[in-house]
Order: C-alpha cells, then structure tokens, then sequence
C-alpha cells in the first residue's frame, strides 16, 4: 500500500521529544526519514528509562520508529560536504539547535537552499528565532511558563508546577511543526520553491492557551482555578478512597446537574460558593474506591471519567477498541508494543516497520550509498568525521 507521505525525504537534526515526534508520524505515513546524531552527546530522551537493551531506551525504540540513523560530526568542516550530498536526495531538514548553530556549521537554509533551492528547512526551538530570549537556552518548563500556560493551568496551590502540561507542550511543537512541513509542502507542489518555516514552542503553547483571547478582549489575566477550563469550580482531580483519582469535566449545566444526581447530591446544583462546593465534592469522592466511581458515573453522561496510568490506559477496553498501540518485532526476537499513529485514515494503514535502532546503526549503509567505498569510511572513522 502506498501510504500519504511517500516520496517525501527528510533530514533529522532534531533530538528530545518535540522534533522526533514529529518526524516519528511523518515516517509512519510513508516518509523517509534520516536522523543525523552526534556519537557523543546522547539525546535526553534516549536516557530516559525503560531500557529494552543495553543499546537502546524504549522512549527512542518508540521516537525512531521507522527511520534510519548515522553518526556525523558536525563540528568537522568534512561533514559540510557529507550534508551537501546528502540534501540533493532529502527535499526536507528539520533542526533543533540554537538560532545560529547550523549558520556555524555551514548549514545553515541561506547556504543549503542554493544548493538546493526547493528544500523545506524546519527550524524547531524553544523561543523562535527572532526575539530578545531567541539565543537563550531553555527547557520544557519554561516555554511553558513564558507562554503564560504554566500560570493558567496550574493548581493555585501547586507553586505554578505542572508537570502535566510538559506532553501537551511537547505535543504542541511537533503538531505544529507537522501542520508546518505538509503546508510548505503543498505550497511547493503550487510554485516549485521551498521555504523557511520557524517554530518556537513558546509560540506554540501560546496559541493553545485560550486565557490569551481573554486577555487580548479585556487586558486581565484570568487566575488559575478561576474558569470552569482551568480547574475552576467544581472541574478538576478529586482523590478517591484508595488513593486514586476522578476527573470532573462537567462544566455544561446539564452535566452539573447529572453529576450532582450521580453523587446524591442535587441539593449543590444552585449553590453559590463554588469553593465549598468543590470542598464538599472532595469530601464525597472519598468515600469510596476510583473503580466503584467508574462503575456509578459508567451508567449517566456526565464527563467523568477515572485518572488511568500508563498501563491502566493501555489495557482499558476504549483503547483496545482504538487500537492505540501495535506489537512490533524486536531484532534479538520477541516483541515490544508501541502507541500507534493516532490518525484514523479510511484509504491507508500506517506502516510499523520496526524499532528505533541504536543510534548511527545505518552509518556505513548511507556513506555507501553515497558513494564513498569502504576504505573511505573506515578513514572517516578513523578521524572523527563520525565521532
């Protein structure tokens, strides 16, 4: 089957989750991905436990599905030359460096693009590159509180920490850094060119967080816990009798007065002190365990729904029905189970072809590819082009 994105060829600088998530959904809809890595200087991700093997983290088994890895010195000037060759046969370059890193290498997109004039050059960072915190560095956390998300969303009693929000950021780079590679792309089927697409994390939890409309309308900021979309009266976790949790999303009228019916408590529906409300709600929830709370409100329509682990969400009936995650082949045997693509498609099926590999695994095989005979790569080597 030919899957969407056949045909397209892309070259991965990026590292951590937002860049190779990304590029991960681009391979499973049929691209052809490359992924460029430093011997060296491991990704974060890739450290991060549970490990299949001595070889690899099953956070990279999942992040380079479907694509292929080599090792490259960009600090070399050699590796110019390898990039060159490389870009006539990759019509996308995705990075994730510092603004101004790739310009020090000499691959910069003013420098590629004459090599290559229709090439679609992705640039993925925290804060974009224009701006006074441009060149700053940054992690997840304060992308998150720049763009004002941190501040909306957190509990009020959480000193503004929200480690929930760190996969919705990190998801909301790689969507709109997919959203921006297919735009250009078809832009380019229309007038043959490539372009420069710059995206900032910060930009993009920005325009997710809707306190912003609020705040461009009637220049207040809204607290957290103020509004029924941020954990406001009644929404929010409440822990259960066994030391788990439920999440209440009934911000409709109508699901109040279901949820209220549910809890026994119609009586709450018109009170006014949405703070003791809230109290009360919490008082009632633990009395008894989360799986008894799940059977009750399985019964009424009143978005209330169990807080599941990883594993729990996994074996959960609405994700087998999904089919939300697929079992793929190990090299050594046996196999390992990864999410799926969460896009329904009713003409293709995405491919799971294998695992991520070790990092620079397809290093030879693309060198040879180029041309470059096996004394050369051995010279390579040798010299720390590929270190």
């Amino acid at each position: 089957m030919t899957l969407p994105l056949t045909g397209l060829r892309i070259l991965d600088f990026s590292h951590f989750i937002p860049g190779p998530l990304a590029t991960l959904h681009l391979a499973d809809m049929g691209a052809q991905v490359l992924k460029i890595v430093s011997r060296y200087q491991s990704d974060a991700a890739d450290l991060q436990p549970l490990f299949l093997d001595s070889d690899i983290s099953a956070n990279a088994a999942y992040l380079e599905r479907n694509k292929r890895s080599m090792y490259l010195n960009l600090k070399d000037p050699r590796a110019q030359k390898i990039v060159y060759q490389l870009i006539m046969h990759y019509d996308i370059l995705i990075e994730q460096f510092r603004p101004g890193t790739m310009a020090e290498f000499g691959l910069d997109y003013a420098t590629l693009s004459r090599i290559h004039p229709s090439l679609i050059y992705c640039a993925l960072t925290g804060y974009g590159q224009t701006g006074p915190q441009a060149g700053k560095a940054g992690q997840i956390i304060n992308f998150l509180a720049r763009s004002g998300s941190l501040n909306y969303l957190s509990p009020e009693d959480s000193g503004r920490d929200s480690s929930g929000e760190f996969l919705s950021a990190a998801a909301s780079g790689a969507a709109h850094t997919i959203i921006g590679i297919l735009a250009a792309v078809i832009g380019r089927s229309k007038t043959g060119h490539g372009q420069y697409i710059d995206i900032a994390l910060t930009d993009s939890m920005t325009t997710l967080n809707n306190a912003y409309a609020a705040s461009l309308i009637t220049s207040k900021s809204p607290e957290p816990e103020s509004t029924s979309f941020n954990a406001g009266y009644l929404s929010g976790c409440y822990e259960t009798a066994d030391g788990k949790y439920m999440s209440v999303g009934s911000l409709l009228p109508g699901f109040r007065s279901v949820f209220f019916e549910a809890i026994n408590r119609p009586d709450l529906v018109t009170a006014a002190n949405g703070e003791e409300v809230k109290k009360q709600i919490g008082e009632i929830f633990r009395r008894k365990k989360r799986d008894e709370w799940t059977k009750i409100f399985r019964r009424v329509d009143a978005c209330v729904e169990p807080v599941l682990n990883a594993r729990e969400a996994l074996d959960d009936e609405q994700s087998q029905e999904r089919n939300i995650y697929v079992d793929i082949d190990l090299p050594q045997g046996g196999k390992v189970r990864q999410p799926t693509l969460p896009i329904k498609f009713s003409s293709y099926k995405p491919e799971y072809k294998k695992i991520g590999a070790a990092d620079g695994a397809n290093t030879k095989e693309v060198l040879q590819e180029l041309g470059y005979t096996e004394e050369q790569i051995a010279e390579m080597e040798k010299t720390g082009l590929l270190n």
